[in-house]
Protein backbone atom coordinates (compact mmCIF):
# COMPACT_ATOMS: atom_id res chain seq x y z
CA UNK A 1 0.00 0.00 0.00
CA UNK A 2 1.66 3.25 -1.06
CA UNK A 3 0.79 6.37 0.86
CA UNK A 4 1.47 10.16 1.05
CA UNK A 5 4.96 11.81 1.79
CA UNK A 6 3.46 13.53 4.92
CA UNK A 7 2.44 9.48 5.90
CA UNK A 8 5.80 8.89 5.34
CA UNK A 9 7.35 11.66 7.59
CA UNK A 10 4.77 10.81 10.42
CA UNK A 11 5.70 7.10 10.41
CA UNK A 12 9.32 7.74 10.56
CA UNK A 13 8.78 9.78 13.33
CA UNK A 14 5.91 7.34 15.25
CA UNK A 15 9.14 4.85 14.45
CA UNK A 16 11.99 6.93 16.32
CA UNK A 17 10.24 7.02 19.38
CA UNK A 18 8.88 4.16 19.83
CA UNK A 19 12.29 2.49 19.00
CA UNK A 20 14.03 5.07 21.48
CA UNK A 21 11.83 3.73 24.16
CA UNK A 22 11.91 0.29 23.38
CA UNK A 23 15.88 0.29 23.62
CA UNK A 24 15.31 2.19 27.56
CA UNK A 25 14.53 -1.26 28.66
CA UNK A 26 17.48 -2.56 29.95
CA UNK A 27 17.51 -6.46 30.13
CA UNK A 28 20.92 -6.98 32.71
CA UNK A 29 19.19 -4.76 35.02
CA UNK A 30 15.72 -6.47 35.22
CA UNK A 31 17.48 -9.84 35.03
CA UNK A 32 19.92 -8.88 37.89
CA UNK A 33 17.11 -8.04 40.09
CA UNK A 34 15.98 -11.50 40.01
CA UNK A 35 19.06 -12.26 42.21
CA UNK A 36 18.02 -9.24 44.52
CA UNK A 37 21.20 -7.18 43.47
CA UNK A 38 21.56 -4.45 40.29
CA UNK A 39 24.50 -5.52 37.70
CA UNK A 40 25.51 -2.02 37.58
CA UNK A 41 26.91 -2.69 41.18
CA UNK A 42 28.79 -5.52 40.03
CA UNK A 43 31.97 -6.42 37.96
CA UNK A 44 32.61 -3.94 35.41
CA UNK A 45 29.62 -1.97 36.33
CA UNK A 46 28.07 -2.47 32.62
CA UNK A 47 24.73 -3.04 32.68
CA UNK A 48 25.40 -5.42 29.61
CA UNK A 49 25.93 -9.76 28.34
CA UNK A 50 29.31 -9.84 29.32
CA UNK A 51 29.29 -8.27 32.89
CA UNK A 52 26.06 -10.67 33.27
CA UNK A 53 28.13 -13.29 32.12
CA UNK A 54 31.07 -12.69 34.13
CA UNK A 55 28.69 -11.45 37.50
CA UNK A 56 25.82 -14.34 37.13
CA UNK A 57 26.78 -17.03 34.84
CA UNK A 58 26.18 -17.82 30.88
CA UNK A 59 22.73 -18.63 31.42
CA UNK A 60 22.01 -14.71 32.99
CA UNK A 61 24.49 -13.97 30.08
CA UNK A 62 22.09 -15.62 27.08
CA UNK A 63 18.86 -14.47 28.54
CA UNK A 64 20.90 -10.79 28.17
CA UNK A 65 22.03 -11.47 24.89
CA UNK A 66 18.69 -12.77 23.44
CA UNK A 67 16.47 -9.87 24.84
CA UNK A 68 18.84 -7.32 23.95
CA UNK A 69 19.08 -8.73 20.32
CA UNK A 70 15.36 -8.68 20.21
CA UNK A 71 15.50 -4.73 21.14
CA UNK A 72 17.34 -4.69 18.14
CA UNK A 73 15.47 -6.80 15.46
CA UNK A 74 11.90 -5.36 17.04
CA UNK A 75 12.46 -1.51 15.64
CA UNK A 76 14.85 -2.41 12.77
CA UNK A 77 11.71 -4.62 11.40
CA UNK A 78 9.49 -1.84 12.48
CA UNK A 79 11.02 1.13 10.48
CA UNK A 80 11.36 -1.26 7.30
CA UNK A 81 7.59 -1.94 7.40
CA UNK A 82 6.42 1.45 8.13
CA UNK A 83 9.21 3.40 6.21
CA UNK A 84 10.97 3.74 3.01
CA UNK A 85 9.91 3.38 -0.91
CA UNK A 86 6.53 5.00 -0.65
CA UNK A 87 4.92 1.78 0.83
CA UNK A 88 3.26 0.69 3.98
CA UNK A 89 3.56 -2.56 5.76
CA UNK A 90 6.00 -3.89 2.86
CA UNK A 91 9.97 -4.96 2.95
CA UNK A 92 10.94 -2.86 -0.10
CA UNK A 93 14.53 -2.55 -1.35
CA UNK A 94 14.80 0.69 0.73
CA UNK A 95 16.35 0.04 4.49
CA UNK A 96 16.07 3.56 5.35
CA UNK A 97 13.63 2.64 7.65
CA UNK A 98 15.35 -0.69 8.98
CA UNK A 99 18.33 1.70 10.16
CA UNK A 100 16.61 4.73 11.30
CA UNK A 101 14.68 1.92 14.16
CA UNK A 102 17.58 0.24 14.51
CA UNK A 103 19.53 3.39 15.37
CA UNK A 104 16.80 4.87 17.34
CA UNK A 105 16.89 1.61 19.54
CA UNK A 106 20.79 2.04 19.90
CA UNK A 107 20.52 5.36 21.30
CA UNK A 108 17.87 4.50 23.86
CA UNK A 109 19.57 1.68 25.01
CA UNK A 110 23.15 3.55 25.49
CA UNK A 111 21.33 7.18 26.54
CA UNK A 112 17.98 5.57 27.69
CA UNK A 113 16.22 8.52 29.50
CA UNK A 114 14.67 6.70 31.98
CA UNK A 115 17.80 6.09 33.73
CA UNK A 116 19.55 9.46 33.81
CA UNK A 117 21.25 8.48 29.74
CA UNK A 118 23.48 6.28 31.26
CA UNK A 119 22.86 2.86 29.82
CA UNK A 120 24.87 -0.12 28.40
CA UNK A 121 27.22 -0.45 25.42
CA UNK A 122 24.72 -0.94 22.57
CA UNK A 123 26.99 -4.22 21.12
CA UNK A 124 23.63 -7.01 21.15
CA UNK A 125 21.18 -4.42 20.14
CA UNK A 126 23.46 -4.13 16.93
CA UNK A 127 23.88 -7.57 16.72
CA UNK A 128 19.70 -7.09 16.20
CA UNK A 129 20.25 -4.65 13.46
CA UNK A 130 22.44 -7.05 11.67
CA UNK A 131 20.47 -10.28 12.44
CA UNK A 132 17.89 -8.52 10.16
CA UNK A 133 19.44 -7.12 7.72
CA UNK A 134 21.86 -9.90 7.05
CA UNK A 135 21.39 -12.71 9.12
CA UNK A 136 23.33 -15.37 7.36
CA UNK A 137 26.26 -13.07 8.22
CA UNK A 138 25.72 -12.25 11.41
CA UNK A 139 25.15 -15.77 12.67
CA UNK A 140 28.24 -16.91 11.10
CA UNK A 141 30.34 -13.97 12.94
CA UNK A 142 28.43 -14.94 15.81
CA UNK A 143 29.89 -18.12 15.83
CA UNK A 144 33.31 -16.70 15.48
CA UNK A 145 33.04 -14.48 18.00
CA UNK A 146 32.28 -17.18 20.59
CA UNK A 147 35.02 -19.71 19.33
CA UNK A 148 37.33 -16.30 19.76
CA UNK A 149 36.11 -15.66 23.13
CA UNK A 150 36.72 -19.45 24.66
CA UNK A 151 40.40 -18.34 23.04
CA UNK A 152 40.92 -15.11 24.22
CA UNK A 153 38.52 -14.35 26.58
CA UNK A 154 38.51 -10.83 25.90
CA UNK A 155 35.13 -9.64 25.89
CA UNK A 156 35.10 -6.21 23.92
CA UNK A 157 36.72 -7.45 21.15
CA UNK A 158 34.57 -10.39 21.12
CA UNK A 159 32.12 -7.73 20.37
CA UNK A 160 34.06 -5.87 17.74
CA UNK A 161 34.16 -9.43 15.56
CA UNK A 162 30.20 -9.86 15.86
CA UNK A 163 29.47 -6.30 15.35
CA UNK A 164 31.83 -4.84 12.86
CA UNK A 165 31.72 -7.68 10.59
CA UNK A 166 28.02 -7.98 9.40
CA UNK A 167 27.93 -3.93 9.48
CA UNK A 168 30.50 -4.10 6.82
CA UNK A 169 28.90 -6.34 5.08
CA UNK A 170 25.97 -4.11 5.10
CA UNK A 171 27.81 -1.10 4.30
CA UNK A 172 29.12 -2.43 1.27
CA UNK A 173 25.76 -3.51 0.44
CA UNK A 174 24.01 -0.28 1.07
CA UNK A 175 26.63 1.50 -1.15
CA UNK A 176 24.84 0.49 -3.91
CA UNK A 177 21.33 0.78 -2.78
CA UNK A 178 19.22 3.73 -4.65
CA UNK A 179 19.71 5.60 -0.90
CA UNK A 180 23.43 4.86 -0.99
CA UNK A 181 24.76 8.30 0.95
CA UNK A 182 21.79 7.86 3.48
CA UNK A 183 22.20 4.16 4.41
CA UNK A 184 26.21 4.91 4.39
CA UNK A 185 26.16 7.23 6.92
CA UNK A 186 23.69 5.91 9.01
CA UNK A 187 25.27 2.56 9.22
CA UNK A 188 28.62 4.51 9.73
CA UNK A 189 26.48 6.31 12.68
CA UNK A 190 25.68 2.89 14.42
CA UNK A 191 29.41 1.93 14.12
CA UNK A 192 31.06 5.17 15.65
CA UNK A 193 28.17 5.50 18.19
CA UNK A 194 28.66 1.82 20.02
CA UNK A 195 33.30 2.45 19.27
CA UNK A 196 32.32 5.45 21.74
CA UNK A 197 30.52 3.72 23.88
CA UNK A 198 33.79 1.19 24.37
CA UNK A 199 36.41 3.58 24.45
CA UNK A 200 36.85 2.60 27.98
CA UNK A 201 37.07 -0.57 26.80
CA UNK A 202 39.72 -0.28 24.24
CA UNK A 203 41.98 1.57 26.67
CA UNK A 204 41.75 -1.22 28.88
CA UNK A 205 42.42 -3.91 26.46
CA UNK A 206 45.67 -2.30 25.12
CA UNK A 207 47.04 -1.13 28.34
CA UNK A 208 46.09 -5.17 29.40
CA UNK A 209 43.29 -4.16 31.96
CA UNK A 210 40.57 -5.58 30.71
CA UNK A 211 38.41 -8.18 32.57
CA UNK A 212 38.56 -11.73 31.47
CA UNK A 213 34.55 -13.80 30.90
CA UNK A 214 35.46 -17.02 31.07
CA UNK A 215 33.10 -19.36 29.79
CA UNK A 216 33.82 -22.52 30.65
CA UNK A 217 35.45 -22.96 34.00
CA UNK A 218 38.04 -25.56 34.60
CA UNK A 219 37.18 -28.14 37.61
CA UNK A 220 38.89 -27.31 40.69
CA UNK A 221 41.82 -29.24 41.38
CA UNK A 222 41.45 -31.70 44.66
CA UNK A 223 43.06 -30.49 47.93
CA UNK A 224 45.95 -33.08 48.32
CA UNK A 225 45.57 -34.36 51.67
CA UNK A 226 48.22 -34.57 53.68
CA UNK A 227 49.23 -37.86 54.89
CA UNK A 228 52.45 -36.85 57.25
CA UNK A 229 53.30 -38.08 60.73
CA UNK A 230 54.48 -35.63 63.02
CA UNK A 231 56.15 -35.78 66.27
CA UNK A 232 56.77 -32.37 67.82
CA UNK A 233 58.22 -30.58 65.03
CA UNK A 234 59.68 -33.48 62.96
CA UNK A 235 58.24 -35.12 60.52
CA UNK A 236 59.06 -38.81 60.83
CA UNK A 237 56.85 -40.43 57.92
CA UNK A 238 55.83 -38.98 54.15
Amino acid sequence: MTISFEMQILAGVLVVICSYFIGNINNAILLSKLKGKDIRECGSGNPGTMNMIRTYGKIFGVFTLVLDVAKGVVPSLLGWLFMGDGEFLALGADRIGLYVGGLSAVLGHIYPVVMKFKGGKGVATILGICLTAQPLYTLGFFAFGVAFLFVTKIGSLTSFIMMCAPLAVEGVQAASSPTAIASAILVFTLFALTLFAHRGNLVKTFSGNEGKVVLKKSKKQKRAVDRSIVYGNVIIAE
